[in-house]
């Protein structure tokens, strides 16, 4: 019997990660929950096992699992994800959920956890769960098991079958001291909060960065009355003057058609340095260049877009150009 075999509840993740001055907390103790709770996660437990152990092979995508990567803490990336769940597999209000993240053909997590989640169809018709994991770059194996969760009075057969989806995940190591930039999320809701989340409201919102709730748009089509707006965080800049960075975003518009690409606009460039950054702005103690532009489209023809962003570390000429593409729909 392996060491994962021989686990009888949720293990507790060790890791905590600050994003910001958002942290992951530690996953849910057995002795948090109910006799019927711990049976429905050991099943789930007991399916990633199976599948590790090559017993059982995971569904061919059960639902989709889209990762985006930040910088955490301690050489770790914070990476938050979306599962997107076709509704017609749920019947429940609620689904268990285990979580196992582990380095190829190693049976130990580097992170797990288990949870229990509210599902509610989003504007898109698919059920969409949010949750986050730590990790130091590399390639690891992501198992995610889940199944509709009916109470306390449920028996197995009414919780229907496990949905159990394998991806691998590669993480970039973003601690390597080279320039380099989170995921580019899009944003559909950035709104200011009154204080940072608590950690247990962290778990529900794992896109939020200290005290700005965020929410990510799950699709790149627009209507013309909306705006494109985008965030991400610049790592690892050079110093001009021992604390502050020197860097410059240029942000590119093409309209893209079938016989290629063509320019179509840009916005002015984003500076971040000693004369821009407040003064008490220090790359030494932690504090993250976060960039990002809200555009209105109704100025934009109907089409396909790609938005160039290119990112310049004036101290060393370093730069990375990233690509963010979109659709501005008529209506």
């Amino acid at each position: 019997m392996n060491a994962i075999a021989r686990r009888t509840r949720v293990l507790a993740a060790c890791a905590a990660v600050a994003l910001l001055t958002t942290v992951l907390p530690p996953a849910t103790e057995a002795q948090d929950l109910e006799n019927w709770q711990r049976d429905e996660l050991r099943g789930l437990l007991d399916a990633i096992n199976a599948a590790m152990e090559g017993e059982i092979v995971p569904d061919t995508d059960p639902f989709e699992l889209r990762p985006d990567f930040l910088k955490g803490t301690d050489g770790n990336a914070y990476v938050p994800f979306t599962l997107s769940i076709d509704p017609a597999k749920v019947d429940s209000p609620m689904v268990s959920m285990y979580l196992f993240v582990a380095e190829p053909g190693d049976e130990n997590a580097i992170f797990e956890d288990a949870y229990f989640a509210s599902v509610t169809p989003s504007g898109d018709d698919l059920i969409r769960i949010s949750r986050a994991f730590t990790a130091p770059g590399g390639a690891y194996d992501v198992y995610v098991a889940i199944q509709q969760s009916m109470g306390e009075e449920s028996d197995e057969d009414e919780r229907g079958p496990v949905m159990l989806l394998r991806q691998r995940v590669d993480v970039p190591d973003l601690w390597d001291g080279r320039l380099q930039l989170s995921t580019i999320i899009l944003p559909e809701v950035v709104e200011p909060l009154a204080a940072p989340l608590t950690p247990d409201e962290q778990i529900l919102s794992p896109y939020s960065l200290g005290a700005t709730r965020i929410i990510p748009k799950f699709d790149e089509e627009f209507a013309k009355q909306a705006e494109l707006s985008l965030i991400f965080l610049v790592y690892n800049p050079g110093l001009a003057d021992g604390s502050k960075p020197d860097i410059t975003i240029e942000y590119t518009f093409h309209l893209r058609a079938s016989g290629g690409e063509e320019y179509f606009n840009r916005t002015n460039p984003q500076q971040f340095n000693g004369q821009t950054l407040p003064p008490a702005f220090d790359v030494t103690l932690g504090h993250q260049i976060v960039a990002g532009q809200t555009v209105p489209l109704s100025l934009f023809p109907a089409g396909d877009y790609r938005l160039e962003i290119k990112v310049t570390d004036n101290t060393n000429s370093s730069e990375i150009i990233e690509s963010v593409m979109f659709t501005v729909l008529e209506t």
